[in-house]
């Protein structure tokens, strides 16, 4: 389960902001949740093109929900991310110098 398809069933039809506690449950803090939710569009489809450069799979993403909960916060408020995604739309590549998270996805290279 990813973290949108998590935040996406747990926010359905709801009329109010989560309480800490039920953040605490998600293993969140009110600043994460904020992060999210204020993240750019497309955040989880950067990430995997990004990451899928490295040889990392969703998957491999999120086998640890902290770093996958890091990756999306930096994605989604990364100040390249409508360049990055222009170059996902137009199917070009994107230099991966430009994205904070290619030196993690590195290091999470099988290869």
């Amino acid at each position: 389960m990813t973290i949108a398809t998590l935040f996406r069933d747990f926010l359905t039809d709801r009329e109010r902001a989560p309480t800490d506690r039920e953040l605490a449950d998600l293993g969140l803090s009110r600043a994460d949740f904020t992060r999210l939710i204020t993240s750019k569009n497309g955040t989880r489809e950067r990430m995997e093109t990004l990451a899928a450069r490295f040889g990392v799979t969703p998957a491999m993403i999120d086998a640890d929900f902290g770093l996958a909960l890091e990756l999306a916060e930096t994605c989604g408020h990364c100040k390249c991310a409508n360049a990055c995604q222009n170059a996902i739309e137009l199917g070009v590549d994107f230099d991966t110098n430009r994205c904070p998270n290619a030196s993690i996805y590195a290091d999470m290279s099988p290869t």
